[in-house]
């Protein structure tokens, strides 16, 4: 999997992972935060090898899907670009924690 990939997957994750399944949330989260492999992951959970990928390619298509239809990561960017074209540095870091959720 390509780093970007991995990174915009992450995104979708912090957005939307709530709506996953608690099961795939672990896989996820085993997969892209523990960095195991799928072997490693099929082991702890009890399961096969296939069910793992076949979860983390649900769970992607899963994410895809809210963001398609939601846009919430797409906002979320396209909004701290149009921040990080103010001039006042103060200004910036404060819109900027407000879209984040940090105020």
């Amino acid at each position: 999997m390509k780093a970007e990939n991995g990174v915009y997957l992450n995104s979708l994750y912090a957005e939307y992972g709530a709506l996953l399944t608690e099961s795939r949330r672990e896989i996820f989260e085993l997969a892209f935060w523990s960095d195991l492999s799928l072997g490693e992951i099929a082991e702890i959970k009890g399961i096969k090898k296939q069910s793992v990928a076949d979860s983390l390619s649900a769970s992607e298509k899963q994410l895809e899907f809210y963001e398609e239809k939601l846009g919430a990561v797409r906002f979320k960017a396209d909004l701290n670009a149009e921040i990080d074209k103010l001039k006042d540095g103060r200004e910036k870091e404060r819109l900027k924690a407000i879209v984040a959720g940090d105020f």
